[in-house]
């Protein structure tokens, strides 16, 4: 009985352990619910330059920062999700779009490839994902990969006031859109 307890108590610490350690991931830290983000200007997948004013629907915006759509296959794999839930966010009141470092030519290529019809919108120079404090910073300027953010989801008013916000810790992992979907209609 004894050496049940001990195990027990072993498992119960290794899961306040891990939740404890999930705890600590704060994505965008400067930027709680409630909070406004800095303003967005950035070209779409047809060099259009989109503001959070021409993106937003009635509620808002959803707004997925991704990696790449030319060589990230967990984002490519979000996006094919976001494209099949695009038009429940959109009964909600809430528009959606993309933001990646990619060119102009990889997004239009990604419109193409995944039929998106939401504007994905580039982050030249890192210029939003730095502004965001989500700047992914384990590669340095000149590498293929800088600008990369540690992607997320915005859940934003038309003022850019963040509704909610969703991430993992790892990039392998992202949020469910069910998730996403259930806190847009409660707002």
């Amino acid at each position: 009985m004894k050496r049940l307890y001990h195990s027990l108590t072993l498992a119960l610490l290794a899961l306040f352990s891990i939740s404890a350690m999930a705890q600590d991931f704060v994505w965008a830290p400067d930027f709680p619910v409630g909070s406004e983000i800095p303003s967005i200007s950035a070209p779409d997948q047809n060099g259009d330059v989109q503001t959070l004013a021409e993106l937003s629907g009635e509620k808002g915006l959803v707004l997925v920062l991704s990696r790449s759509f030319d060589w990230c296959p967990y984002c490519i794999a979000q996006l094919q999700q976001l494209v099949d839930v695009a038009d429940e966010f959109e009964a909600l009141g809430f528009n959606v779009a993309t933001m990646t470092y990619d060119s102009l030519e990889t997004l239009q290529g990604a419109e193409i490839d995944y039929e998106t019809d939401f504007p994905l919108l580039r982050d030249e120079d890192a210029t939003h994902v730095s502004a965001l404090g989500i700047l992914n910073t384990e590669y340095e300027p000149g590498s293929r990969a800088y600008g990369i953010p540690y992607p997320g989801i915005f859940v934003l008013s038309p003022d850019g006031t963040v509704l909610a916000k969703f991430a993992e810790a790892d990039y392998r992992d992202r949020p469910d859109f069910d998730y996403v979907l259930q806190a847009a209609s409660e707002l």
